[in-house]
């Protein structure tokens, strides 16, 4: 008994140094199941086998650790996997997650541009009002030119007129 309990603490500091304690859990489940397997299997070998008792049992326990063996190797390529899985699907909702952030960040982008559209529609608008209104200022202004040249032209034209009246005029005063 001794060495069975000796045995058990090995195989607990060495369960506990390689594998996780989830996996040791799930090996003692399977090791319920198998066991009770077992000893209706070991039973009928040792019924049919011409060996001691010490043997059978020899024999039934290393076949029992190989199982065991086994199935923490499997247990353990399959928890191994299945944090592989986790740290892919983990990668996979990080990239999911900066995906939705850039699809937010463009659906922010997309509306800003929109509204800096909104803005240089509005802007356009207003340049195309004011344009219209700088046009009209320009129309008048010449229209106001027009007439001030005409009058203008006018009034040098009378100026003209009576320069040459003054001068027709001085030209008669003094030749008489």
């Amino acid at each position: 008994m001794a060495d069975d309990q000796g045995t058990v603490e090995v195989t607990r500091q060495h369960s506990l140094s390689k594998k996780a304690p989830i996996v040791d859990n799930f090996v003692l489940l399977f090791y319920n199941g198998s066991h009770n397997g077992s000893q209706s299997s070991a039973s009928g070998d040792d019924a049919s086998a011409p060996s001691t008792a010490e043997e059978s049992f020899r024999r039934s326990l290393k076949d029992y650790l190989d199982r065991i063996e086994d199935l923490r190797c499997q247990i353990t390529d399959k928890y191994q996997a299945k944090q592989l899985i986790q740290v892919k699907l983990h990668a996979q909702l990080i990239e999911s997650e900066h995906q939705a952030r850039f699809n937010a960040c463009n659906l922010q982008t997309q509306n800003g541009i929109q509204l800096n559209y909104k803005r240089m529609l509005l802007l356009c608008e207003k340049i195309y009002t004011l344009s219209i209104q700088l046009q009209t200022l320009y129309l008048e202004l010449a229209e106001l030119l027009e007439k001030r040249l005409d009058h203008t032209v006018e009034i040098h034209r009378r100026s003209r007129l009576c320069c040459s009246a003054l001068y027709d005029f001085k030209k008669q005063s003094g030749a008489t």
